[in-house]
């Protein structure tokens, strides 16, 4: 187009030197010299207007429909599961062979909300479901109206050995089941609201100094938004800064949270003192979660026994007079100020951690009952697998608009018998079972000319 001639009704004729905005304005250089950027639509050629643009070569864009919410959704689902992890929102219907232990687990929580604290522990091999064990009570723990505090440890950023973050972290990712928000500072709003709550706290507060029941207080008394926000930081593990010292009183000395040191019977101390607050909101209490995954075996040696105090004293505070293996006073007190070890009074803890097996792993039997233990052990049956595959397909299916036919069937009927063989002689984990799950039907999806008798044979070979 550009060096044609053109004519405009008003300028005369011109050539086309230049177009723009895809060929909708043409830049034309006029007889008398001038020039002008003018749109395409205003031109003639050989006495016919070109105001309707002549159809390209190429063919017009046409976007896809969009997806429909639940497709989204099943599409989600299906790229997690191809890591081997399943959503939150899906997990109680995405387990397997987990009957016995949720029963155990969910009697758990029912009895620390009746009786002040219970415990369980997990142990397994790395791949066996112990972070979905965790995922799993935490969706029954806010079902049943918990608060939920999940921590991954890990041997660099949030080792075991370091009560005070690891307490930090816990207040930080707090999860509610009534509200999005995370972190303590909704549980501080609320209860600092409430006339009742903070004479109600000191009433059950064994400490002379509580950190809890001084925030609170100061919390409610101060109109300073910035004054309310440094002490609801501080509560989470933050720093403390000048400016909180405006809201205390000068008769009350500052109840520090020590960061090192012998720190674990306080950490522990507050965990039932965020319980029995919680408890003061109506809810029912606080659960904390703890996935320990191969972060103890892997500390030095010196670093072990401090380590083993932080679970010890979780799990005393939790327990107290249901359990004889642990005593208060094998915790040492910190060198600057004496704590008590829970709140007793009020307080609804439970607590779960899990152990990956190793020789250098916690000793479970020193300090629980062998009921409060969960062994992860790879026995399933091929009706439990294929009713897992049966969801996978029915979501794949989903995700990718098919209507899943006699291949998908057979496929689902035969790799269930192959992965609970693999599952059972150790060929396969957990993981890599939904991991192949997914895979499976990937195949038959993307080749349709897969023979299904190839894909099973493929699948034995892997688990022989």
């Amino acid at each position: 187009m550009i060096g044609e001639r053109v004519e405009h009704p008003q300028f005369g004729s011109g050539q086309v030197v230049a177009i723009y905005r895809n060929g909708q304005e043409w830049m034309v250089r006029f007889e008398n010299g001038l020039r002008f950027r003018r749109a395409r639509a205003e031109f003639s050629q050989d006495g016919r207007s070109l105001a309707e643009v002549k159809p390209g070569l190429a063919i017009d864009y046409q976007p896809p429909p969009p997806m429909s919410h639940s497709q989204l959704e099943a599409r989600q689902l299906i790229e997690s599961l191809r890591a081997g992890i399943a959503p939150a929102q899906h997990v109680p219907e995405l387990t397997i062979n987990l009957q016995a232990e949720r029963a155990s687990m969910i009697q758990a929580l029912n009895h620390a909300h009746q009786n002040g604290g219970a415990v369980r522990a997990v142990v397994g091999e790395y791949g066996y479901g112990k972070s979905h064990m965790v995922e799993l009570t935490a969706q029954e723990a806010l079902d049943r109206n918990f608060l939920v505090a999940t921590v991954s440890l890990d041997l660099f950023e949030l080792p075991p050995h370091r009560s005070f973050h690891i307490y930090r972290e816990a207040m930080r990712h707090l999860r509610y089941p009534d509200t999005d928000e995370h972190g303590l500072a909704p549980l501080l709003r609320k209860t600092a609201d409430l006339d009742h709550t903070k004479s109600k706290l000191d009433e059950l507060s064994p400490a002379a100094l509580d950190p809890l029941v001084i925030g609170l207080e100061a919390i409610s008394s101060t109109p300073s938004s910035r004054q309310r926000k440094a002490w609801i930081n501080w509560l989470m593990g933050g720093r403390r800064i000048r400016l909180m010292n405006r809201a205390l009183p000068r008769s009350i000395k500052f109840p520090t949270i020590y960061k090192i040191g012998h720190n674990a019977r306080q950490i522990a101390y507050l965990f039932t003192g965020v319980s029995a607050l919680a408890r003061l909101g109506n809810y029912s209490g606080l659960c904390v979660l703890v996935d320990e995954a191969e972060s103890y075996s892997l500390l030095r040696a010196y670093q072990r026994p401090k380590a083993s105090l932080f679970f010890q004293a979780v799990i005393f505070a939790a327990l107290q007079d249901q359990q004889d293996r642990i005593h208060a006073e094998q915790f040492p007190q910190h060198r600057w100020r004496e704590y008590p070890m829970a709140y007793d009074k009020g307080q609804s803890l439970f607590f779960l951690f899990t152990v990956t097996r190793s020789d250098n792993r916690l000793p479970l039997h020193d300090w629980l009952d062998e009921s409060q233990i969960f062994y992860l052990e790879p026995d399933v049956t091929p009706q439990e697998v294929g009713h897992f595959l049966q969801l996978i397909l029915d979501y794949h299916a989903q995700a990718y608009s098919y209507v899943s036919g006699q291949r998908q069937k057979q496929v689902r009927r035969g790799a269930a018998e192959h992965l609970a063989q693999g599952l059972r002689n150790g060929r396969l984990s957990m993981r890599r079972v939904v991991r192949l799950a997914v895979e499976l039907f990937d195949l038959l999806y993307l080749y349709k000319d897969y023979e299904v008798a190839i894909i099973l044979d493929e699948l034995r070979d892997q688990v022989r």
